[in-house]
């Protein structure tokens, strides 16, 4: 047998028992979910972040601290790595069978049974705090003139200070979304 078909047989392998194994993961509709997401998905973490949800991401985690992590504040671990989520220490994960982002946050939540975002456009992008509502006197030379001119309404991270605002590309991304969830 020859070294790639041991290792195509060794893959068939682990997502067999990667289905079986997450095929008991039923979330409870009112349970609010919250997410740790591998390295190999940071578009993911971010269109999920864009949905409001909480999403834990780094790429400078190791498997070993992503399945801690996961475990100890009940994430639900996100990934494509059949490596990490056959091990007997990872509970409660969502194996994404594409490598679409859009498609998998779309597996994400029907997995979840998810009907609606939690809310939009509420959390930093960039560390997933929740935004705070920033005064408009208080970011004006934080952003274009032109923004500061256009905009009324304005948030802020708490942690890394970043400002956002509903810019133009606002109605594209709220058009994807519903697209997902109400196809």
């Amino acid at each position: 047998m020859s070294n790639s078909e041991t290792r195509r047989k060794a893959a068939s392998a682990r997502l067999e028992q990667i289905r079986t194994k997450s095929a008991s993961f039923r979330p409870h509709e009112e349970e609010k979910c919250i997410f740790a997401a591998d390295v190999m998905l940071g578009r993911l973490a971010k269109w999920l972040r864009i949905a409001g949800f909480n999403v834990l991401y780094s790429n400078k985690f190791s498997d070993d601290e992503l399945i801690s992590i996961s475990n100890r504040e009940g994430r639900i671990l996100l990934s494509r790595d059949t490596r990490l989520l056959v091990r007997k220490s990872v509970k409660t994960f969502i194996y994404l069978e594409s490598e679409n982002t859009l498609d998998q946050l779309k597996q994400v939540l029907e997995q979840i049974r998810q009907a609606r975002l939690p809310a939009l456009l509420t959390r930093c992008l960039s560390c997933n705090e929740a935004l705070v509502e920033a005064p408009r006197e208080s970011i004006q030379d934080r952003v274009p003139a032109f923004v500061y001119k256009t905009q009324s309404s304005f948030k802020s991270c708490p942690k890394c200070g970043k400002i956002f605002w509903a810019g133009t590309h606002r109605a594209s991304v709220l058009r994807t979304l519903e697209n997902l969830l109400y196809r």
